[in-house]
């Protein structure tokens, strides 16, 4: 049994004026890489550190916000306040959340620094998950940079080096009213269907109404996302097709009643990912050691950092 794990949208205000709360003011410049562990279940798991603590953290980049298990907060960040935060616009998140500022905030050796980290209880995490994590890291913190994304490869870079973008061709635009989401448009036949990019979905999913056909095999899915664990989804099996996302992408989703369209770790274990500040590119994994070096399509005034 596969798990679905992710924090969906959620949009977030604080009391504090004049400066962006959860936006890193210090990120990583130069080639960072972080080891990838990608349990069974396919969901990626990174090694962090919060203000010298030690944390496990969902790889997430269908969560907007990097986020804090309540739990793990009071037990090992004792000396930090914890803050209310005021949700606004979109969120899907039924409990109370706060907020804690972090002064560093490591994944492996990548560092981020001195921003506003959420926090809420997400102690049912590991049941969904299938091993006990501290936190998910989101989309705030891996948007800040460039991010080449190799879930295959078992790795994540943060400003990678330009022959590292090898093989990335034909980038997607981002939806530019969510930053905080790898929100994109791909194409289906003559249909076009609006998506998210979303790590820590075990598999990728697509609704009925995109008209993707099916198997008639159905499977039983337990979900977990913010507010609980343990919600069934009941998908049938899509057949195998291209979707085409800047390139084709080989697929074989679940197909659910909900409109609930995603790209999961199944389809990013095949193919890497670019992150930029305004597009995504993808490449696949098999193609990799054929690509020449001067090949890349994220560069110059297309991928900016977040400022």
């Amino acid at each position: 049994m596969k798990a679905l794990a992710t924090l969906f949208a959620l949009a977030a205000t604080s009391a504090f004026a004049g400066r962006v709360p959860f936006l890193p003011e210090t990120a990583p410049t130069n080639d960072t890489p972080v080891a990838v562990r990608v349990l069974g279940n396919n969901m990626p798991i990174v090694r962090g550190e919060v203000d010298g603590k030690p944390c496990t953290l969902l790889f997430d980049t269908g969560a907007t916000h990097t986020t804090l298990d309540r739990g793990f907060v009071e037990r090992e960040l004792k000396d930090h306040k914890l803050e209310k935060v005021v949700l606004a616009g979109v969120t899907n998140v039924e409990g109370l959340p706060s907020l804690v500022h972090a002064d560093s905030f490591k994944v492996g050796a990548a560092e981020f620094g001195d921003f506003d980290v959420m926090v809420l209880d997400i102690s049912h995490f590991p049941k969904g998950i299938g091993e006990k994590i501290d936190g998910v890291i989101g989309m705030n913190v891996v948007g800040r940079v460039t991010t080449l994304v190799s879930l295959g490869a078992g790795e994540v870079v943060f400003a990678p080096a330009r022959a590292r973008l090898a093989g990335f061709t034909n980038a997607v635009d981002r939806a530019a009213s969510d930053p905080f989401s790898i929100a994109l448009k791909a194409r289906y036949g003559e249909k076009e269907i609006p998506l998210i990019v979303d790590s820590a979905a075990s598999m990728t999913f697509l609704g009925r109404e995109t008209g993707w056909p099916t198997t008639d095999a159905k499977v039983e899915i337990s979900a977990t996302d913010v507010n609980g664990s343990g919600s069934s989804l009941a998908p049938v099996v899509g057949k195998p097709g291209e979707l085409v996302l800047g390139i084709p992408l080989s697929i074989s989703p679940m197909v659910v009643a909900e409109p609930m369209n995603r790209i999961g770790a199944d389809t990013l274990l095949k193919n890497d990912l670019l992150i930029g500040w305004r597009r995504v590119a993808f490449r696949p994994r098999q193609a990799n050691a054929e690509i020449l070096h001067d090949q890349h399509v994220l560069h110059g005034s297309t991928v900016e950092v977040m400022k």
